[in-house]
């Protein structure tokens, strides 16, 4: 017997997914692939990197596709809740460039908000920091 069928997930499944998307967004599998981007993204996506550039879903969609090798380590995930439909995520980022061109690290958020069934991102911010220690 189904006791509901419309279930809620708890505060830790939630986070554990948005954390699993964040990570999934420094994929280049997913950077790469303008489907899965918009799987990801919501259609008002708004971005402000840590470069400072600003950036809209069609500017994002254009760019990622385009960017050359680079992997990232994320870590330091806290997360709250902005209302039943908005979570706000807070992390830590470190970028290794494969041209030998150094490391960048960053402080992220992330804003994400129910659409449907699915948890889209409608904003993130990236802000360059000191080097940290990055957890293996």
């Amino acid at each position: 017997m189904q006791l509901n069928s419309d279930l809620k997930a708890t505060a830790k499944e939630i986070e554990a997914d948005l954390i699993e998307k964040e990570r999934a967004l420094l994929s280049f599998e997913v950077r790469r692939s303008p489907a899965k981007l918009r799987s990801l993204l919501s259609l008002d996506f708004l971005e402000i990197g840590a470069s400072g550039d600003f950036l809209g879903l069609d500017s994002v969609l254009d760019c990622l596709p385009q960017e050359s090798a680079w992997s990232a380590i994320s870590q330091d995930f806290e997360h709250r809740r902005l209302s039943s439909d908005l979570i706000q995520l807070f992390y830590r980022v470190a970028i290794s460039r494969q041209n030998g061109l150094g490391a960048s690290y960053s402080r992220r958020t992330s804003i994400w908000r129910k659409e449907g069934s699915d948890w889209k991102m409608v904003y993130n911010q990236g802000t360059a920091i000191s080097p940290f220690e990055v957890q293996s």
